[in-house]
């Protein structure tokens, strides 16, 4: 059991690597506290943690809003106490369906021009389309959400005298970029870089702050790509698939117990070796 006796605090946990995470926190003995902006999701995942150690509850957060997420961790305290381990998970991908079957065509037509062997005459403009409230809606949920979580946790680690863990969810695109989505690989270095600059901070306290940042795994943030672009991504994976969320959540557990005990400002990579230098 190794986190047996910890409390964590999830955001984004209703699904996908949110939810992973917190069932295998649950499996290791932590009580974990599923936070969501979808409450029926939260709930569920809650009543799936608790089947394995006791004590697990789930709470409403909207990460982008700093008044929810001040609520939620009041409450947080107010039930459980002392927080040991945060993980900054929520996030979004664009679905908008224009925006992605624009993207789609161009893709495709640029496939084509370099078989036939080039130039690229077609060209992809989405950051010529993003709007005000797009990019923002992308780096509120992303940075500022790990922003305003982060805020919440410090003090109670410190003040507790554990020190603690906080784990944010990056992305080998915060680092790797990805043609067609500069807004997500914006939050994505954002991310990467606060994680860096608060792990200095928070370390004369005991508090060890890391990143995971993964490669493409199959949760629902993937299902608006087409079947095409998942298979041009799969044949860039030298092990040859997508990762699963059970990997993240591996990888999560080890920087919340004690084998990483001296991993402080890093970024952790599940990525199936697409990007080797991470």
């Amino acid at each position: 059991m190794k986190l047996d006796g910890k409390t964590a605090f999830v955001t984004g946990a209703g699904s996908g690597l949110g939810r992973a995470i917190c069932l295998a926190f649950a499996a290791e003995g932590a009580r974990v506290c599923v936070t969501d902006i979808d409450e029926d999701s939260a709930a569920e995942v809650a009543a799936a943690c608790g089947e394995a150690t006791e004590g697990a509850f789930s709470l409403r957060c909207d990460v982008a809003d700093s008044a929810s997420v001040r609520a939620a961790f009041t409450a947080f305290t107010e039930r459980a106490g002392d927080i040991d381990i945060l993980v900054n998970n929520a996030g979004i991908i664009h679905t908008d369906p224009d925006l992605l079957e624009a993207m789609e065509q161009t893709t495709q037509a640029q496939l084509m021009e370099l078989f036939s062997g080039g130039p690229i005459t077609t060209h992809i403009d989405t950051v010529e389309h993003l709007t005000d409230e797009m990019f923002d809606r992308m780096i509120k949920i992303h940075l500022y959400g790990t922003f305003y979580c982060t805020r919440e946790a410090l003090p109670r680690m410190r003040e507790s005298g554990k020190g603690g863990r906080i784990i944010n969810m990056a992305s080998i695109m915060g680092t790797a970029s990805l043609t067609g989505f500069a807004d997500y690989c914006a939050a994505k270095g954002g991310i990467l870089a606060f994680t860096r600059a608060v792990a200095r901070e928070a370390a004369s306290y005991g508090v060890l702050v890391n990143a995971i940042s993964p490669g493409f795994i199959d949760t629902p943030l993937v299902d608006p790509l087409s079947d095409d672009q998942k298979k041009a991504i799969t044949m860039q994976i030298p092990l040859g698939r997508f990762g699963t969320p059970e990997e993240v959540a591996a990888t999560a557990v080890f920087l919340a117990g004690e084998s990483g005990t001296y991993f402080t400002g890093q970024s952790v990579s599940p990525n199936g070796g697409i990007y080797m230098s991470q």
